[in-house]
């Protein structure tokens, strides 16, 4: 009877620990069948054995049905010929199933089936740079969907054709090919793959996109999801062609579908287009492109949220006559001003991207250097812009390629594009023409180009982008229209409010901080001007002016007041004395870049930051108080010289031993402190002060009121 107690006991542990683990199904007959994968296993049996795992997560998928668990245990996975199910694919797939649903998920150990540790037990599928490393196909089902966690996904390589009939000389998804199914995706790292277009003999060379991941066209009404996700040194490679070289698009590539990203990291990787011996112009497009080196988005609804995108880069083709372009070295977008799709960015962090234009008699264009957007709705919330650039291809006997939008480049090509930009950082920035002749009438917006767009900019911090000679420009905004003042087919309307312009110093006195091209309008609702050479083109130099209104609602001031702008702390907070702080009215916006609410005070602050006092925590103790303003020091960071502590005593309250009522106290660069010697029960009221290396207050902590005491409640540990 005893042991028969053990029995049940055990498997309603089992249950229990299921449930946790996978969460709670309907009925215990609803878990779907596990299946096991360990290094150490062989490929026998159907897998449902956690003491007798399988060898290949190929097996134990060929094993499954839809709805499967497959669990695998640490170890490096690579590509087995025995079990390829898939041969459809001409780069075979470490991984691949087609019409199924399933999970997997690494990170355990056969000593461990019940909790997944992937930092302690790397589990990991490695292409040998030669096979793609996973395929989910959705063929003859409208549900197909892969769900996988805890996996590095390394040394991968689709290389092109994707078919032979009909013949695509492209290659795609080198990490993993979603076709017509969905994904979720957690705690995934793509490191190191590769996507490459086939040189061709004729005509262009093959395209290559995704080089970690490509979602494609999965069923209608299907969410894909990635959180906490890499992707780090993908490269795409575009193939050589003899009329001009292949089209490349970035580490993701996500095609006419709906997906979610959040929290993921999107880290050097690179798009590089093909070349040429031709004229590197042919066909659709008719250059050698580039596209988006992080993320390149096409026909689909995205939101990413709390990404950073970094360090990626954009390529343009090189060729005999046109240069490739180079667009989005961070970010792409193209929807085709299709109704409904739309692409959302918030708190987020876009930085140090770049896209170079391809070489050539012409050199190839480059745009939006952090985020290019073509055709399609965009909205940007709580996001910083920093240190992105972009430069027009080389020439050696014509036109220098042209850069333009160092930070940000919108197009229409559709109608209908728009654009709104709310509490976004755009600063650092930089746009270059590439060498060759110039021409110094186009490209330029070292910060933002708004081309044949309308647009609604709140609360923006625009500060210390440039344009280098001899692009004359907007160092911090362009404004003008589609195709270009002579030929205005589309107007930009632009409406900024609330805003501060800041620090455009470079390119001569005569290179505005924002320009506004004829036949376009920018609309100013208050704001602030702060240390640039020049604000606007109003006056008809470097070029005659579109219709500005509003000047007349701008502040000027000799310093915005940033706490630490420029390298290497990009931090435009506010400090204490800016001219910013409380000038706004009639704002709409509800909060700022940190998602502190607005307004603080009886008015709204410009730009991107609404100043608060720092956060500062006080811990009771037996007569004494420990003080803690770590968190609150974060938005301070670059701009702090030292911190005093100022304490104010309740009568006959005892002085703290560090420093005495109605006293301060400076603590030099220390963000906690304990005050001892304290009467219990009387109150004490801290505030910390910052101070810059020069002595002038900058911020103020909330002023925290807290006794001592030396009554504590401990409830007891209650175990069940």
């Amino acid at each position: 009877m005893a042991l028969l107690r053990r029995i049940c006991l055990t498997k309603i542990a089992l249950a229990v620990a299921l449930v946790a683990h996978f969460g709670p199904p309907r009925s215990l007959a609803d878990i779907s069948t596990v299946r096991y994968v360990a290094t150490t296993g062989s490929d026998v049996g159907d897998c449902s054995s956690p003491v007798s795992p399988c060898r290949t997560i190929q097996y134990a998928v060929n094993q499954s049905a839809s709805g499967d668990t497959i669990l695998v245990a640490g170890g490096t996975y690579t590509y087995n010929a025995n079990v390829d199910m898939c041969s459809f694919l001409l780069t075979r797939a470490v991984v691949c199933f087609v019409d199924k649903q399933l999970k997997i998920w690494g990170g355990y150990s056969t000593d461990n089936w019940f909790t997944a540790d992937p930092a302690a037990n790397p589990t990991i599928i490695d292409g040998q740079n030669t096979y793609r490393g996973v395929a989910a196909i959705g063929y003859n089902t409208t549900n197909a969907h892969l769900h996988m966690e805890g996996f590095t996904i390394r040394n991968c390589r689709a290389q092109g054709p994707t078919y032979l009939n009909p013949y695509d000389p492209s290659g795609v998804g080198g990490g993993m090919l979603v076709q017509h199914a969905s994904v979720t995706l957690k705690e995934v790292i793509f490191r190191n793959n590769q996507a490459v277009g086939q040189d061709t003999s004729s005509g262009v060379g093959g395209q290559a996109d995704g080089a970690a991941l490509r979602i494609e066209e999965p069923p209608a009404g299907t969410t894909s999801l990635l959180q906490r996700v890499t992707f780090e040194g993908n490269q795409s490679y575009g193939g050589t062609g003899p009329e001009r070289g292949g089209v490349a698009f970035g580490a993701l590539f996500i095609y006419k579908a709906n997906v979610i990203i959040e929290d993921s990291v999107f880290t050097n990787n690179l798009a590089q287009a093909g070349n040429s011996t031709g004229s590197g112009s042919f066909g659709s497009p008719p250059n050698a492109d580039a596209l988006g080196g992080g993320i390149a988005i096409q026909e689909s609804t995205v939101a990413l949220r709390r990404v950073t995108v970094t360090g990626n880069r954009v390529r343009g083709g090189n060729a005999s006559q046109y240069g490739g372009g180079a667009y989005g070295g961070g970010i792409f977008v193209e929807n085709f001003g299709k109704l409904g799709i739309s692409v959302t960015i918030s708190d987020s962090y876009i930085a140090d991207n770049m896209g170079i234009g391809g070489a050539a008699t012409t050199g190839g264009r480059a745009a939006g250097g952090g985020i290019d957007v073509d055709s399609s709705n965009i909205t940007i919330e709580r996001t910083l812009v920093i240190s992105n650039s972009v430069t027009g291809g080389s020439s050696t006997g014509g036109f220098g390629g042209i850069g333009a939008g160092g930070g940000l480049y919108v197009f229409p090509g559709w109608e209908g594009t728009y654009l709104t930009l709310n509490n976004v950082v755009v600063a650092w920035n930089t746009a270059s023409q590439g060498s060759g002749i110039s021409h110094p009438g186009y490209g330029g917006g070292g910060g933002i180009v708004i081309h044949g767009v309308n647009a609604n900019i709140n609360h923006a911090t625009i500060a210390h982008n440039q344009i280098n000679s001899p692009l004359v420009l907007g160092q911090g905004l362009l404004v003008q229209p589609w195709p270009s003042p002579d030929d205005p087919q589309r107007q930009a309307v632009v409406n900024l409010n609330h805003s501060v312009i800041a620090d455009h110093t470079s390119g001569g006195t005569a290179a505005a901080a924002i320009v506004v091209q004829q036949s376009s309008v920018l609309n100013f609702n208050q704001g602030l001007f702060a240390g640039n050479t020049k604000n606007t083109n109003d006056d008809g130099s470097p070029v005659s002016a579109g219709t500005i209104n509003g000047l007349n609602t701008m502040r000027s001031s000799s310093s915005a007041g940033f706490l630490s702008p420029g390298h290497p702390y990009h931090n435009y907070h506010l400090r204490l004395d800016s001219p910013a702080i409380d000038m706004g009215t009639g704002s709409t916006v509800g909060d700022d870049i940190d998602r502190q609410f607005r307004p603080y005070g009886n008015a709204y602050d410009f730009g991107a930051d609404e100043y608060h006092p720092f956060a500062l925590i006080v811990v009771p103790r037996d007569g004494a108080l420990r003080l803690d303003w770590t968190a609150g020091a974060g938005v301070l960071i670059g701009g702090i010289g030292h911190y005093e502590v100022s304490v104010a005593c309740e009568a006959g309250a005892a002085p703290p031993n560090e420093v005495g009522c109605g006293q301060t106290l400076n603590v030099g660069s220390a963000t906690s402190l304990m005050l001892t010697g304290l009467t219990n029960f009387k109150r004490y009221t801290i505030e910390i002060k910052a101070y810059d290396a020069t002595n002038t207050l900058i911020a103020t902590s909330v002023a925290v009121a807290a006794f001592p005491t030396n009554l504590f409640v401990f409830l007891p540990l209650v175990l069940k």
